[in-house]
């Protein structure tokens, strides 16, 4: 049986929270590397918050990944300082207040967590305004955009993940040496996944329970990797439990001694980790699957090829949004079930896109170059953004390509490190148009300090093939 949704209006929310012995609300928004950043409020001062917003220095806007690492934590400055023409958190201004306004369709119980609801929403300046950076805001207006063309976009995602042995600070001490909880893979084998039926069974019902479906699940092709498929919905919903779904696999996890790790390639001879996207659109009025070419057998319709044109033309230029990190760009090697090429075809997982259109209310694309280390707002406003480009373009892809990918030398390739990809979405004004400048351009300089970083380390691998006999 089905759980009643939880009351969207303020008042019948408070009744329902008392009437649920619910003391505590986890109120926050994804930043720009899809971490949830948040504060836990009692619900009478949550209440308090929903009209004026739930303050943040906007100081979390130009924090890295680093706060847990040798390197302490970082702050990313713009270019030029206080003379950057754009929206950017800085310390010349000191950091201001920005306002959380939740979205309380978005409140979900976090079963992990007695007494608790997340609730998700958008960034806003003290003015009310959108903050120009904010992911959420910026997907939020390409599924309007969809929606002025008389479509619905639907999303489904599937994530891949390892879970290790112990905490960040374990694996410290052991010289970063992970250990995964299974030596060995066991590749959609069921006696494997019954090994672990405890902790992705658990995971299974409590994100159930905080309103992410989990369709389906199973080992994957690393040691101590599984997916576990969301089913899809509404695009900004899909969102929202994308955030939620990685946060709360990373919670649930460790309240067991484990850490569940969405990097997309952790160990050179393991299995990258995917975060392949499902989409389609429906027609608003009739609500009929926009991609299904009924009169064409098993293709898809004339909107679909479109749509897969303008994936296929931004591709290169979105490729530093669907691989965000210098990491990344180590799963990008053949028959890794990785998209590495400009290319689609049907029910081929060795193509960029893969389209799948034998049933009409099953048709739909696959964007197979993301990896688990995305963002799941911006990682579906590209594909929004490049589909709908598409669209309004009228841009008819190549010809479905028929082989094995990988091994086609005449296929274009996808950018093949961060510094390249961000050149080309630095350049692309079919992303600034789409995506706005001030996002473009903060994500440009986030993501090139990272490239930097990465660019200054020396690694074990150097030191064993360089220090003696170069």
């Amino acid at each position: 049986m089905s759980t009643p949704p939880i009351p969207a209006s303020s008042g019948d929310f408070a009744r329902w929270c008392a009437s649920e012995g619910i003391h505590t609300v986890v109120a926050g928004a994804g930043d720009t590397h899809g971490i949830w950043r948040g504060k836990r409020l009692p619900v009478a001062d949550f209440l308090a918050k929903i009209g004026p917003g739930v303050p943040f220095s906007d100081v979390i806007l130009v924090l890295t990944h680093s706060e847990d690492t040798d390197e302490g934590q970082e702050l990313v400055e713009p270019p030029g300082g206080e003379a950057y023409p754009l929206y950017f958190p800085r310390k010349e201004q000191g950091f201001p207040d920005i306002f959380v306004h939740p979205d309380l369709a978005t409140a979900r119980r976090l079963p992990w967590h007695p007494g608790t609801v997340g609730v998700l929403g958008d960034f806003r300046l003290p003015g009310g305004a959108a903050v120009p950076l904010d992911p959420r805001t910026v997907l939020g207006r390409l599924i309007e955009r969809a929606r002025s063309h008389g479509f619905d976009p639907k999303i489904g995602i599937e994530y891949e993940f390892y879970i290790f042995r112990g905490d960040l600070a374990a694996l410290r001490e052991s010289g970063w040496r992970l250990e995964p909880i299974r030596s060995r893979p066991y590749t959609y084998g069921v006696y494997g996944g019954s090994l672990d039926e405890d902790l992705i069974g658990a995971i299974r019902h409590q994100l159930a329970a905080a309103g992410v479906r989990v369709e389906a699940c199973n080992p994957e092709t690393g040691p101590g990797q599984f997916e576990l498929n969301i089913h899809y919905g509404d695009a900004l919903k899909a969102a929202d439990d994308g955030i939620v779904y990685k946060n709360g696999i990373k919670e649930i996890a460790a309240a067991r001694g484990l850490m569940a790790s969405f990097m997309a390639k952790p160990r050179r001879d393991w299995a990258g980790s995917s975060c392949h996207i499902h989409q389609s659109l429906w027609e608003t009025g009739t609500g009929a699957n926009a991609f299904s070419g009924r009169d064409v057998g098993h293709g898809l319709s004339e909107l679909g090829r479109h749509y897969t044109g303008g994936l296929l033309s931004t591709l290169r230029e979105f490729t530093a949004l669907f691989a965000p990190t210098p990491n990344s760009y180590k799963r990008f090697a053949p028959y890794s079930w990785a998209g590495t090429s400009v290319s689609w075809s049907y029910e081929n997982r060795s193509t960029g896109i893969r389209a799948i259109a034998g049933h009409p209310d099953a048709a739909r694309l696959e964007h197979r170059l993301p990896g688990a280390d995305t963002n799941p707002y911006i990682v579906i406003a590209a594909c929004l953004a490049g589909g709908l480009h598409g669209i309004e373009q009228k841009i008819e892809p190549a010809p479905a390509y028929e082989g094995d990918a990988y091994a086609a030398g005449q296929l274009e390739s996808v950018p093949q490190s961060l510094e390249e990809a961000l050149d080309l979405l630095e350049s692309s004004a079919v992303a600034r148009e789409m995506l706005g400048d001030d996002f473009v351009q903060h994500y440009v300089v986030m993501k090139r300090f990272e490239a930097g970083k990465y660019r200054q380390q020396v690694s074990e691998w150097e030191v064993r093939r360089y220090v003696e006999m170069a």
